[in-house]
């Protein structure tokens, strides 16, 4: 076959090459589309690309069977791309002339491409990490329970780093114990920690760590892959462990320091989280006795109050006053009058079931709140009141430890916190009245 193909016949090549560049979506469909150029140009569909790039080998370009008299016709190579191009042999001898330059421009569109490619996945780690921080700024800006936080740090760490399993561990005691977990594969369950040997091999500040690297290894769940301490400063507030990743990629160095950034901001959230469960707790909780104070009390009661409106439903309240009270502090001091109202705040707590609440309204007045409860159920719990307040005698200073009680129901004697209080307050002062050490009932059952 002729083939009167000169040098100067392939001056529009570049061009061609410079649009299969801009045209292609990837490597393969590029070098098609390069090789389909020169196909045309020398009328030949014997031509072979052979490229490695440093991303690997591709596939080779051209007829899937290569003719037995094929030769290479150019061979370059630079770092690690290289590029072969083979040609039958009644082309290879009028591509052979050309055939270096083309190679050398394929090897330096192949060598672009991959450095295009890599600063692509960069920018890409970039904006994720950035998407990534976002969300957490969103965390930190919210106000959560500490239950929640956990929740919330678990779940987000887990599907930015795409994982099969993620345990959120707490310190409790000399451990960490695992507080929650989520996995895709039930055969795995961590365990607690040894504290201190986590400690000693990730100290405060250590930062995100291979869950391979030996001294971690001996102490995680063993298809641990990464290790994240939750830090505030010199405070460990919790340890994350990830497990391998559902695309089967390694956490490298860029996974590490988003792990670390992140892991940061989580311990804030948590720290956010426990300040304000603690002030809430302040807020709410009487400081001697530890029980509700009257704020949190009238707030429950009026919750309360509206649900059993809803539903048609008994909530009955216990109004107790300590006899005595003033004479016990005459005896023995302040100090043994709060003994003595620590002693009936425990003995309430003890005496109640777990739906009811118990607080301190001020001096020497308690309250307790019983939903889904009559007045004649509710003198039951006031009979096992009364009896111990009797074994309470050893706080009373010489004075008999009573009570006067009084006992009301909504909807029947109130509806309101205040109707409902003030029917309490009146049966709890006749009961005073009648002698104290006795428990009056607002109205009839």
């Amino acid at each position: 076959m002729d083939h009167p193909v000169a040098a100067s016949a392939i001056g529009n090549l570049p061009s061609a090459f410079a649009a299969a560049c801009r045209l292609s979506r990837n490597d393969a469909e590029l070098f098609e589309r390069c090789r389909e150029a020169l196909v045309g140009r020398f009328n030949s569909p014997a031509i072979w690309f052979d490229i490695t790039t440093p991303l690997g080998a591709a596939p080779r370009v051209g007829p899937a069977q290569m003719d037995d008299g094929a030769v290479a016709v150019a061979r370059i190579r630079s770092g690690e791309t290289e590029v072969v191009i083979t040609a039958g042999a009644e082309v290879a001898d009028a591509l052979r002339s050309v055939a270096l330059p083309l190679a050398h421009g394929l090897s330096v569109v192949a060598e672009l491409r991959s450095v295009l490619m890599e600063r692509q996945a960069a920018l890409d780690d970039a904006t994720f990490q950035l998407r990534a921080l976002r969300q957490v700024a969103r965390l930190l800006s919210s106000v959560h329970s500490s239950a929640e936080t956990e929740q919330l740090i678990l779940d987000f760490m887990a599907e930015v780093f795409f994982t099969w399993w993620a345990c959120l561990l707490r310190p409790v005691g000399d451990a960490y114990e695992p507080r929650i977990f989520r996995s895709l594969d039930d055969r795995i369950r961590p365990g607690p920690i040894v504290r201190a040997l986590l400690d000693t091999v990730l100290p405060a500040g250590a930062g995100a760590t291979g869950g391979r690297e030996i001294a971690v290894a001996a102490l995680a769940p063993p298809t641990t892959e990464l290790v994240v301490p939750l830090d505030a400063g010199t405070e460990r507030l919790a340890v994350l462990l990830l497990g391998p990743r559902l695309n089967e990629h390694r956490y490298g160095p860029a996974e590490l320091d988003l792990a670390g950034t992140l892991s940061f901001a989580a311990a804030i959230a948590l720290k956010n989280a426990h300040l304000v469960e603690q002030l809430q707790t302040a807020a709410n909780t009487d400081e001697l006795t530890a029980l509700l104070n009257r704020r949190a009390l009238e707030e429950r009661l009026g919750a309360e109050l509206a649900r059993s409106t809803r539903h048609q439903l008994d909530t009955t309240i216990i109004l107790l006053d300590v006899d005595n009270f003033k004479l016990v502090n005459d005896s023995g001091g302040h100090a043994a009058g709060d003994e003595l109202l620590r002693g009936v705040g425990r003995l309430l707590k003890e005496q109640c079931r777990q739906p009811d609440v118990v607080g301190r309204l001020g001096g020497d007045e308690f309250l307790v709140m019983l939903p889904m409860t009559s007045p004649r159920e509710a003198m039951v719990l006031v009979g096992r009141v009364q009896a111990g307040l009797k074994a309470l005698a050893h706080l009373g200073q010489g004075h008999a430890v009573a009570a006067s009680i009084g006992v009301a129901a909504a909807p029947r004697h109130g509806t309101t916190v205040n109707s409902l209080m003030a029917a309490a307050d009146a049966a709890m002062y006749k009961a005073k009245r009648a002698g104290g050490s006795r428990a009056e009932v607002a109205g009839e059952f």
